[in-house]
């Protein structure tokens, strides 16, 4: 078994996306350095570095003299996001369908169950949690490619926070990402290469528009 040692500052920065992944730590929030640094029990410097890694993954920004805050969420920067990172997946699941060999894939589709009971038991940040796990083991396992690999997890993040920010303004936008979650094991599973990467691209294109009305309805209101 291998283990991955998790530093301080990865750990503080962990902390620090979750919050502001749920919206805990809202868009243009300041993250002054003394505060925080003692709310959390941490040295500045460990805060300093867990700063730059929310920084590389586009959750903060880091302004001369100005400090640390949290980025805002624009339709640019959510279209943005969404052709690139979606068109990194296609390619992800295309080859996950060319590659896999058994004893790779098992234990993803024995998420699916696990996925549905989330749903039925309206265990929406549940299911939101489990989904990304899966995107995090198969990027892993099946990118094949270091650059791949890192511009994905370094968006990851980036992704769970628009995600969370389309559960909230449409519940039912789970119910359609667990049909196409189901049509994308088969297909993978199937070998079916374009249709995998279409699957993807759809479920991508879909959330994008859910998380353009959530910022229109949180600007108009």
């Amino acid at each position: 078994m291998s283990l991955k040692a998790v530093s301080l500052s990865e750990q503080i920065a962990s902390h620090l996306a979750e919050r502001i992944i749920k919206g805990e730590l809202p868009p243009g929030a300041r993250l002054p350095e003394n505060e925080l640094a003692k709310e959390l029990d941490v040295s500045t410097n460990s805060l300093r570095e867990s700063f730059r890694l929310l920084e590389k993954q586009h959750l903060i920004e880091l302004q001369p003299r100005k400090g640390a805050r949290v980025c805002e969420v624009t339709d640019d920067q959510v279209k943005d996001l969404y052709e690139f990172l979606f068109l990194l997946l296609s390619q992800l699941a295309e080859r996950a369908a060319v590659v896999w060999q058994p004893g790779q894939i098992e234990d993803l589709m024995n998420m699916l169950p696990q996925l549905e009971q989330h749903f039925m038991n309206d265990d929406l940040p549940g299911a939101h949690q489990l989904a990304f796990r899966f995107v995090e083991i198969a990027t892993v396992r099946f990118a094949g490619n270091r650059y791949l690999q890192t511009d994905i997890q370094d968006l990851i993040p980036l992704l769970k926070r628009y995600s969370y920010m389309a559960l909230q303004e449409d519940t039912s936008e789970f119910d359609v990402s667990l049909k196409i979650f189901k049509r994308l094991l088969v297909n993978i599973v199937g070998r079916r290469q374009k249709d995998a990467g279409a699957d993807i691209r759809e479920y991508g294109e879909n959330q994008c528009q859910i998380v353009l009305r959530a910022i229109a309805k949180r600007n108009a209101a």
